[in-house]
């Protein structure tokens, strides 16, 4: 039996946000490594100040608290992975300090606030030989891993084209100072950071690259009402990213990620192949009680649908062309893409809980995890190209040339 890996948890402290969603680690994080007692021992937290380390510390059951990354490697050399959940523009410093210290790293997206971060940290990960995840939680929601299995599969056929929308409130909701930073276009660098997990979908979903992207992006809405009742909450960061793609193997399509949207349908991904066609939707999302304040909400699960096209049978009874739409079904996800029970398939938990049993597979196979590092310095490429595609008003390359260097 394998033994269990000792994490260290950055960034956990408590916001008791008045709109009862805590920290992703909080929410997300610590209660997924917790529901996973066989793989995993949380070994510390680490906040910016011993207060709110201990608070969580207490809260989770976790032996040690720090407000130091670098104290905590020193002190705690017993350590085997440091999960990195703070904001973006801190992610370079407190990963370099664990790739440095010999520890396997889970970090949030993006991976740094440059690409130049990104290749730095990919780069030491590859010479120290270390696992890295980079936190697309979504590449682990069940009916994307099988709607990746069944175009692998051939489902589809040859997939010629896609669409691919994401609209959800969270740039348009009245939201708390304390979330001040998450408006920040410099707290994010890249301008359009906010489309990493639909990348990694779609690339991951098609087997494909990025190869060409023209883009627009934009700032719909400028501020929202604050909940602490202070001044509105301005925002300069990117809230709607439209994407023109054409991928390897001839695929084309399209992209929307609008994080302004009220009411958003959030996810929809449509493939079209040369045998049929695939469909990821999300449900309604489930009642949900705030009134811990530390809550996890349900975003809804993904639910696939289908359908293969019978040309023999078409040829012999011929249809019209207008009686095939929309002639899909829903279709079943396969219980091994299922590597965690017991938690609520829709919530953030669930999905972060797969990706860390994930990455337990690969640290003890000595392998990486997907979405690696280097999974995603190749979306920081794409991002590199978005920003050309948006300075020039035209079509961009994506340049893949440093992707070998490590």
């Amino acid at each position: 039996m394998n033994k269990r890996l000792k994490v260290a948890v950055v960034g956990a402290g408590f916001s008791n946000s008045p709109d009862g969603r805590e920290r992703w680690a909080v929410r997300a994080h610590l209660p997924a490594l917790k529901a996973l007692p066989d793989l995993f021992e949380v070994a510390a937290v680490c906040t910016t100040r011993m207060e709110t380390a201990n608070v969580a510390a207490a809260h989770f059951a976790v032996p040690h608290a720090f407000d130091s990354v670098e104290r905590m490697l020193r002190e705690l050399p017993e350590i085997d992975i440091v999960c990195v959940s703070v904001r973006p523009v801190l992610h370079h410093q407190v990963v370099m300090a664990a790739l440095r210290a010999g520890k396997h790293v889970y970090c949030e997206q993006p991976l740094g606030v440059t690409t130049a971060q990104a290749q730095e940290m990919y780069e030491l990960a590859c010479t120290k030989k270390l696992s890295t995840v980079l936190g697309h939680q979504t590449h682990y929601e069940p009916a994307s891993l099988q709607m990746a299995e069944l175009v692998r599969d051939g489902y589809v056929g040859r997939p010629l084209t896609f669409t691919y929308t994401y609209f959800v409130s969270n740039h348009i909701v009245p939201r708390p100072a304390h979330r001040q930073w998450v408006f920040q276009a410099e707290m994010g660098g890249h301008a359009g950071f906010r489309s990493g997990q639909s990348l990694d979908r779609v690339c991951s979903v098609l087997g494909a690259d990025v190869e060409e992207i023209c883009a627009y992006l934009a700032v719909k809405v400028p501020e929202r009402a604050n909940l602490d009742g202070g001044p509105p909450i301005k925002s300069d960061q990117v809230d709607n990213l439209d994407y023109l793609m054409a991928m390897s193997g001839g695929i084309t399509g399209t992209m929307q990620v609008c994080i302004a949207a009220w009411f958003g349908t959030g996810t929809r991904f449509e493939i079209y192949g040369t045998e049929g066609m695939l469909m990821l939707s999300t449900a309604d999302n489930p009642d949900w009680d705030k009134s811990s304040g530390q809550g996890d909400p349900s975003r809804g699960a993904l639910k696939l649908y289908g359908s293969r096209a019978d040309i023999p049978k078409m040829l012999r009874d011929a249809v019209a062309p207008e009686r095939v739409q929309r002639q899909f079904k829903e279709l079943p996800i396969a219980d091994h893409h299922y590597r965690v029970k017991g938690i609520d398939h829709g919530r953030g938990t669930f999905l972060v809980a797969q990706m860390w049993h994930a990455f337990a597979e690969a640290i003890h196979a000595g392998k990486d995890c997907a979405p690696s590092f280097r999974d995603k310095l190749k979306i920081h490429y794409v991002w590199d190209a978005v920003n050309e595609s948006v300075r020039g008003r035209r079509w961009a390359k994506v340049d893949y040339a440093n992707l070998g260097k490590a």
